[in-house]
């Protein structure tokens, strides 16, 4: 768990880095279920919140009660990301008044304040919904596709 120094900038590095890992589990978990649903170059190009919506709707397909709460857990990560989005695509000035100020990359949105304390809680949100994904790759996530291509749903 990265350490707030009071860095902005680290602070964005560490957001930049724990989404790019959890965008990567989204990937393996639909490299995992290209059985059930194709995971072509076109659908690995897709935004991560589309991903994820789609990795949630073939886990439903899969009816698992091993695997009851990842489509919810998948959903809710299009609001981390859209989180991350506001920082990672925003511009970030340090204002006159020593306060640091985030200004939205889209319009009609309020320029706000912003600290190192939201973006390192930011980076440890996406830290620990990692967690919550990597789980059932290992052991549910292959019995629950398997289940499903030979009709044990």
């Amino acid at each position: 768990m990265p350490r707030d120094y009071g860095d902005i900038v680290r602070g964005l590095g560490f957001v930049s880095m724990y989404s790019a890992w959890v965008e990567e589990v989204v990937d393996d978990l639909l490299r995992f279920m290209a059985q059930v649903e194709a995971f072509d170059e076109g659908r690995q190009r897709w935004p991560i919140s589309r991903k994820l919506n789609h990795a949630a709707n073939v886990v439903r397909r899969l009816n698992s009660r091993e695997l009851d709460g990842l489509p919810e857990a998948l959903e809710a990560g299009v609001a981390l990301f859209d989180r991350r989005n506001e920082v990672v695509h925003g511009r970030i000035y340090a204002g006159h008044d020593a306060v640091d100020y985030l200004q939205a990359g889209r319009p009609n949105l309020p320029t706000r304040p912003i600290t190192s304390k939201e973006l390192y809680q930011l980076a440890n949100d996406f830290r620990g919904y990692r967690g919550h994904l990597i789980g059932p790759q290992l052991f549910r996530l292959p019995r629950a596709v398997h289940g499903y291509l030979n009709g044990a749903s």
